[in-house]
């Protein structure tokens, strides 16, 4: 799932980055810009980050689970 249009940032890209030690929209926006443009994928990045705390992966040997589906509550 495309999180960020303006630089066609992938969830999996983000969900890369969190399992390298971005925790933060901010740690995301410097790494690859995304949530750095627009700011309408800023709420999905922190879900998205959020959601690697409860359950982390390792995405170079697992398979990316997406939140595509998956009942998320953002700005809460």
């Amino acid at each position: 799932m495309i999180v960020c249009q303006c630089l066609a940032t992938n969830e999996a890209a983000i969900r890369h980055l969190a399992a390298q030690g971005a925790d933060t929209v901010s740690d995301v926006a410097m790494a690859c810009g995304a949530g750095a443009d627009c700011g309408s994928c800023v709420a999905m990045i922190r879900a998205v980050l959020d959601q690697c705390r409860v359950d982390p992966i390792d995405p170079e040997h697992a398979s990316v689970h997406s939140i595509a589906f998956d009942t998320i509550a953002v700005g809460v």
